[in-house]
Formats: C-alpha cells, structure tokens, sequence
C-alpha cells in the first residue's frame, strides 16, 4: 500500500533527522565540546567512508546502504521506511568502520 507523496517524505525525512540527532548525541558525549562532535560526524561522513572505499567489507557496506536508501527514496510503501533508515545508519557506520582502518 502506497502513502501519500508528503506524508512518506515527511516520514523519511524526520527518521533520518532522529538518527542523524542520535548519532551526533553520540558524538557529542565521546567528544570533549561540540566543534570535536561536529568535527567526529563530518569526518566519518567523509574520511571514513573515503578510507573504507578500498576496503571491500566496508566497499560492500557503502553499496548495500546505497541500494537499501535508494529503493526507500523511489518506492513509497510502508516498509520502505525502514530500509531506508537502515541503509542511512549502515552508512554512518560503514564511516566508522572506515575510520577504525586508520587507527
């Protein structure tokens, strides 16, 4: 059963936004002041996912969040949702796997 075009982004987009707010809550008790939890969610968006790309766990990580987020974008079905939201929290940490290569 198809939702209505507003409602599932709506949906989408306030899920993504808790999990992202969880994540940087997360950050932000490891870190010591809020540019370092800032600084921890930009690098492992970035530098972790760039060191985990010749990885091919974390390469295969990044595909299947990919795949999982983009079926959520295009079908809008109720279990959509949650594979999108799944794919968006693998690919935070598919960052943090990234970024655990480097230490």
């Amino acid at each position: 059963m198809k939702m209505a075009y507003k409602v599932y982004y709506r949906r989408l987009i306030a899920g993504s936004l808790f999990i992202l707010g969880l994540f940087f809550l997360w950050s932000l008790v490891q870190a010591s002041d809020l540019a370092g939890a800032v600084t921890a969610v930009l690098l492992t968006i970035t530098l972790g996912i760039w060191l985990g790309a010749s990885m091919p766990g974390i390469l295969l990580c990044v595909m299947t969040s990919s795949c999982l987020m983009g079926y959520g974008l295009f079908v809008r079905k109720r279990y959509a949702l949650m594979l999108f939201w799944s794919g968006f929290a693998l690919f935070f940490l598919a960052g943090m796997m990234g970024l655990g290569t480097r230490y």
